[in-house]
């Protein structure tokens, strides 16, 4: 027992002596440094003095490189006191600049250099470059017109603008890391753009890029702006900044605390960006993004020195859109203020800067000053007049109107200033052109003029192609119409009795016989149309020697209207064109010196009212319409209406509307009459209107009143008029059925409205083309025509020549092609040519 205790004794080492541990760590350091110098270098610590007094010797001796005086020992061993004690001097001010720089890092203070702001421990500050002068906010005093109005030009589209819209940020707050980074961007969304058609999943790229830098771009904006005011920041939040610095290099550094330390990394990130979307920096108005651009080129078109404060001269609105944005521009003294001068600043403010500026020079005050605010707008012009949405015929109002018209006065509508337009139809104006478009109430307002026409007695010759416009004047007394345009040769024929009738007249007039006259008023509606269906038939049945243009323009109408205006003959005419070539070369429109236009195009105009008048404003609208004479004079109206409408017959109130328009007609001509006397001889008698080929062939089998459609297979002999002897008596072998096929007027042709007693009537090639047709022949008047030319080949019959114009009756040409097997054919004209040819 007592061994084993001396042996445990025997490796403890001695505890050790409070007396030697009073120098702490410091004398231990120095006492091992000292042991080793001893056991070590040899000498031993004699040679460690000597080599302490041979460097504070050397630290002692001058900078010239002066050799010491060994010679003097005293001062040697003073002067190597002295190094020693400069040494360990200059070690304790390294420690206390240490400590100070230590301090001076973690208190948040500037490292180097004067503060740049003055900010304090715990106070934000600001920074320490604003000149001295006359303060920027001082010029907005100066400033006293009120604002008017913002008229801010439109910012340049930029090629993407989500992205270009998250960019702002950056583009704001950038530094010139931002902006490499903003570039870098925009190339890559440059490139997905470039390629996305090639790969769909370009276009995922381009979207996850796009999203990402609209996330990203105000986080990195926000920290860029917060970095950039560094030396803004209280001396508290740089030391801490700092000193969390310090923490995050140490915790990465020891693997211990490198865990948490990323940990507490990705959390403050997160809190980064929080705070960056929460706490986004405003974006720099636009006295920010303008001011320093335009000061540039101000400064030395005031010729100001370089070293000028902007906010002394110069004070931009943080909007410049706003409606009380104002632009205050300092003069200096030596500014003149010549016109030349001051249109230049406005050129200047107009030419740089977004928007329309007008400024206001002032030299009265302490200070010269050009205060700009937004142009005002130009005042809107005054509304122009307009006549009156509308005007209705039945209104008393316009029943006086009409009651106190002269005998050649016309009421025409109201004006734009709501006045009655009263228009004579004489003299000049004795004929009128309308060119009025669809929808513009063309026959509501021809239809207004007939009212007028009726209560000044006079005979109507309505001549109307596509039989829409004047049928409610259909079987009033006094009223010739020729609306059938299937018998041109009616229209033709009662323009040539017109012709007759105003020469009658003038003869009349000029021997003095009788000088007044009844009126006699025509109307052409369509007379695009009429031309048309004219020279159709014209060149049908024309001679080798005839003109190439159809006479009927210059013989009939040209000479009405040089020569009816003396003899009360009136033409009212509806254009579409004014082409001299579709009215046989003879030109028309200086016969017309009065014209009406309604919902006309630019077109339009310029082909019938010519370049020399302006055109006013179309406005397309029933009833509003513009007269124009060829003095240039230019009236807006709105004509009256009739409540009828032709294009709406199946409506009841339109039905109702016709009739009272028709009963108003036969009124006003059985209460002022009318005279056949200045006519001389009855109009020609318009031919019988026969029913549609698909008409005269419809089927009745499935009843009297059955409708118009065959059986079911197809039309039988019976039914197809085969059974029919030619004095309409019936065979044995027609059924009942055939009993019932009731005839519709027409039906039996041409023929059987003549007497069997009677000559065979003579036709002319148009008429017989067309009866041939109806008895289902397809053969065209120009065919015969040339059958007729070939006549020695062809074996063509003779006619009878009246009035010098051969006519042949319908069984002679009908026994003719007939014996030419043609019987039924539907073949055309170049067809039967070719048939002759063989």
């Amino acid at each position: 027992m007592h061994s084993m205790t001396a042996a445990l004794a025997a490796h403890t080492s001695t505890p050790p002596d409070p007396a030697t541990e009073e120098g702490g760590r410091v004398t231990d350091i120095f006492k091992a440094v000292w042991n080793w110098a001893a056991d070590t270098l040899p000498g031993g610590n004699t040679t460690v003095v000597g080599l302490v007094f041979v460097v504070a010797m050397l630290a002692n001796s001058k900078k010239g490189g002066t050799k010491t005086n060994w010679k003097k020992a005293d001062q040697a061993v003073v002067g190597a006191v002295g190094g020693v004690l400069k040494a360990l001097w200059g070690g304790v001010v390294g420690v206390l600049k240490a400590g100070r720089f230590v301090l001076r890092f973690y208190g948040g203070k500037e490292l180097h250099g004067e503060p740049k702001s003055d900010a304090g421990f715990l106070r934000v500050g600001r920074r320490s470059t604003q000149p001295a002068g006359l303060p920027a906010v001082q010029l907005g005093s100066i400033a006293l017109a009120p604002p008017k109005v913002s008229l801010i030009k439109p910012k340049r589209r930029q090629p993407s603008p989500r992205a270009r819209q998250a960019a702002q940020w950056i583009e704001d707050y950038q530094g010139r890391a931002a902006a490499a980074l903003d570039r870098a961007v925009r190339t890559a969304l440059w490139c997905v753009r470039a390629g996305r058609r090639v790969r769909g999943w370009y276009q995922t790229a381009a979207r996850f890029v796009r999203a990402w830098y609209a996330v990203a771009a105000p986080v990195v904006a926000s920290i860029a702006h917060v970095v950039r005011m560094w030396h803004c920041w209280p001396y508290a939040a740089r030391g801490l900044a700092r000193l969390a610095l310090t923490a995050t290099v140490l915790g990465l550094m020891v693997p211990a605390w490198r865990a948490w330390t990323i940990v507490l990394l990705v959390l403050a990130l997160g809190a980064v960006v929080f705070a960056g979307h929460k706490w986004k920096p405003k974006a720099p108005g636009d006295d920010a993004t303008y001011g320093p651009k335009i000061w540039t080129i101000l400064r030395e078109d005031l010729k100001l020195p370089e070293d000028e404060s902007r906010e002394n001269w110069l004070h931009l609105p943080e909007k410049l859109g706003a409606d009380d944005a104002r632009i205050i521009v300092r003069l200096p003294w030596t500014f003149r203020g010549s016109q030349m001068e001051k249109d230049n600043v406005t050129a200047l403010i107009n030419s740089r800067l977004p928007g329309e500026w007008v400024g206001r020079f002032s030299f009265t005050s302490e200070h010269a000053t050009a205060v700009y605010t937004h142009k005002p707008p130009p005042k809107p012009p005054a509304p122009t007049p307009e006549p009156p949405e509308a005007v209705d015929i039945w209104d008393p109002k316009v029943q006086e109107i009409l009651a106190a018209l002269g005998p050649d006065e016309f009421y025409l509508g109201q004006d734009t200033f709501d006045r009655p337009v009263i228009q004579k139809m004489s003299d000049e104006q004795a004929h009128w052109a309308l060119s009025v478009g669809s929808g513009g109430g063309k026959s509501a307002f021809l239809q207004f003029l007939a009212i007028q026409m009726l209560m000044k007695r006079g005979t109507i010759v309505p001549i109307d192609p596509k039989m829409v416009s004047l049928t409610p004047l259909i079987g009033i007394p006094g009223v010739h119409s020729y609306i059938n345009p299937e018998a041109p040769q009616d229209m033709r024929a009662a323009l040539l009795w017109i012709a007759e009738v105003v020469k009658a007249r003038n003869y009349e007039k000029k021997n003095r016989i009788r000088t007044a006259f009844e009126p006699l008023y025509i109307f052409m509606e369509e007379s695009n149309e009429l031309a048309d269906i004219l020279k159709e038939e014209y060149t049908a049945s024309k001679k080798s020697s005839d003109s190439a243009g159809d006479p009927i323009w210059r013989d009939g109408v040209a000479k009405t209207l040089r020569l009816g205006r003396e003899v009360n003959v009136h033409i009212i005419a509806v254009f579409q064109d004014f082409k001299d070539t579709q009215f046989g070369n003879v030109s028309l429109v200086p016969l017309f010196p009065f014209k009406i236009m309604g919902s006309y195009s630019e077109r339009q105009w310029k082909r019938i009212i010519g370049t020399n008048i302006p055109m006013p404003t179309i406005q397309k609208k029933a009833g509003r319409m513009v007269l124009v004479l060829n003095t240039g004079d230019v009236t807006r109206i709105q004509t009256p209406y009739a409540p009828w409408d032709p294009e709406k017959t199946k409506d009841e109130n339109q039905q109702a509307a016709y009739k009272r328009l028709t009963a108003y007609y036969k009124e006003l001509r059985a209460t002022h009459g009318f005279s056949t006397e200045g006519l001389y001889s009855a109009p020609p008698e318009p031919s019988p209107e026969e029913a549609p080929a698909l008409l005269r062939q419809a089927s009745r089998d499935t009843g009297p009143q059955g409708p118009n459609t065959g059986s079911e297979g197809g039309l039988s002999d019976e039914t197809a008029g085969h059974g029919v002897t030619q004095t309409g008596g019936m065979t044995g072998n027609v059924t009942p059925q055939r009993d019932r096929l009731w005839l519709i007027p027409g039906q039996a042709g041409a023929e059987a409205a003549q007497d069997p007693l009677a000559a065979p009537a003579l036709l002319t090639i148009a008429e017989i083309a067309h009866e041939l047709t109806t008895r289902g022949y397809a053969i065209k008047a120009n065919t015969i025509s040339q059958h007729k030319r070939r006549r020695e080949s062809t074996g063509f019959p003779v006619g009878i020549m009246v009035d010098g114009a051969e006519k042949f009756t319908l069984a002679q040409l009908l026994a003719f092609y007939e014996g030419r097997g043609l019987e039924k054919q539907e073949e055309s004209g170049e067809e039967a040519e070719q048939n002759d040819a063989v």
